[in-house]
């Protein structure tokens, strides 16, 4: 007897209402960001500030980021077929990838301005009231982005979303740091402005660990639930022995679990199948974030059966 189950379930918001959701996201931060990158790239241009310009091109990264976001989510929402049978969401990972991969290319860029800089003994820009002004403003901007970024990401269940709202964070400090060396360009510290632009590099390059950190193991197929927890959802079930495999993969928000699960040798067809729709209900239950499960449910025999023979097939050390 042996039974196997696939069953879907979509506690997020899902398919074209959550592909529209996201979109709207992004073309108000696209707005916003460029708003952001065109205010200090004009204001450190007319003031000769370093460090205002390299944040400037930390801005425009943002936007960057914003339109390969809004193209990727075309993609994304492809339907699953024979070639892609779990569909085609982790499109949206690789474009959070390659939010983080222009954010090193921007901490490449940032870092060496800013080195060039302070070493080649440049005359210290001419900050007034303006630039002050262009820089409280970015940051207040750059606040309601990331905040509206990050709840509207979880809300909707959207890494990408995430990820760029870390992207947007690593902006806001990074203006903190040109509003400082500010104050010390005021006070008369020529390195300040290189400084400053320092340690702009320094939030850029936490920015891109930050996004790896939470991309790179969806692409490697890295496990998205621990499996205990699953585990003890199954064997509660009555008339499950035994869970003695549990996989899962996929996205945060749309994770794919597969069991083994061992049931009573005394049962039919029709009893195995119902256990078995018990505990997908079960785990869709406790775990809102699984869009799939697939259940293959074995007796007890058929599995000591197995067990052996995977026992036997393994050489003993005494064997010649």
């Amino acid at each position: 007897m042996e039974t196997s189950h696939k069953h879907s379930h979509h506690p997020f918001v899902e398919g074209p209402v959550a592909a529209r959701a996201v979109r709207r996201v992004f073309i108000i931060t696209l707005a916003l960001n460029v708003a952001v990158a065109l205010a200090k790239a004009g204001y450190g241009y007319l003031s000769g500030s370093i460090a205002l310009g390299t944040d400037a091109v930390h801005a425009a990264l943002d936007a960057s980021s914003n339109v390969l976001a809004l193209m990727s989510l075309h993609w994304a929402q492809a339907p699953a077929d024979d070639g892609h049978p779990y569909g085609h969401r982790k499109i949206e990972i690789l474009a959070a990838l390659g939010i983080g991969v222009l954010i090193v290319i921007g901490l490449f860029e940032l870092s060496i301005a800013a080195v060039n800089s302070l070493i080649g003994n440049r005359e210290a820009p001419q900050i007034g009231r303006g630039g002050f002004i262009v820089v409280i403003a970015t940051i207040i901007i750059n606040f309601f982005i990331t905040r509206y970024e990050h709840g509207r990401g979880d809300a909707l269940g959207s890494q990408l979303l995430c990820a760029d709202a870390e992207h947007t964070r690593s902006d806001l400090y990074a203006s903190g740091a040109v509003l400082v060396s500010f104050v010390g360009i005021r006070l008369g510290w020529r390195w300040a402005d290189p400084l400053g632009a320092i340690c702009v590099a320094f939030f850029v390059g936490r920015a891109a660990w930050q996004v790896f950190r939470d991309t790179v193991p969806t692409l490697i197929d890295a496990a998205v639930l621990p499996p205990g927890p699953l585990i003890r959802v199954a064997q509660a079930i009555p008339g499950v022995i035994s869970v003695p495999l549990v996989r899962s993969r996929g996205l945060r928000n749309a994770a794919h679990v597969e069991l083994r699960i061992v049931l009573k040798e005394t049962l039919n067809v029709a009893e195995a199948h119902m256990i078995s729709e018990n505990v997908a209900t079960a785990l869709r239950h406790d775990f809102p974030e699984i869009t799939d499960v697939s259940i293959v449910a074995l007796p007890h025999e058929q599995e000591n059966r197995q067990s052996k023979d995977v026992a036997d097939s393994i050489p003993s050390p005494d064997r010649r």
